[in-house]
């Protein structure tokens, strides 16, 4: 299964004249297994890790009464990210620590059911601060989503 496809684009809800870039990156896959069997799998905040191939370790901290988790990416970067909400087959999530050129991340990492299997949603609205960062971020989602496909593969 390849990475089917890719929407970016402004993010027109919701713009204000303190945040006028604000830009959403979506990417998807779909996947032949059961909806459940995949988010067992890829849905625990920590498990990027066993998937993402960017992703070094993955450690779940409580901070001030909040699930965070720190990423240590293979370059030895690190990244503090805040789970938001989690509902069954989904999680929003927002970056609070992160060499990455961009403000106001926050994301949110689905699967639903999808005709005989399952599609993995990952979506992103933040403000790029560097021409890049739309590029960036959806090479990070390409290379996760890539990640969970070659998880999958029979």
């Amino acid at each position: 299964m390849a990475i089917l496809a890719r929407t970016e684009g402004r993010e027109e809800q919701g713009m204000s004249e303190e945040h006028p870039h604000h830009s959403r990156v979506q990417a998807w896959v779909d996947l032949p297994r059961p909806a459940d069997e995949v988010w067992a799998v890829i849905g625990p905040f920590a498990a990027i890790a066993e998937w993402h191939p960017s992703v070094a370790s993955a450690e779940i901290v409580e901070i001030d009464g909040d699930i965070h988790r720190h990423l240590r990416l293979v370059d030895d970067e690190l990244i503090l990210e805040r789970l938001i909400a989690e509902e069954p087959r989904l999680y929003r999530y927002e970056m609070v620590e992160t060499p990455l050129p961009v403000e106001n991340y926050h994301a949110t990492f689905a699967c639903i059911p999808h005709e005989g299997g399952c599609r993995v949603f990952w979506t992103a609205v933040f403000d790029p601060l560097d021409p890049h960062a739309e590029e960036m971020i959806r090479t990070i989602q390409d290379l996760g989503l890539e990640g969970i496909r070659a998880s999958f593969a029979t």
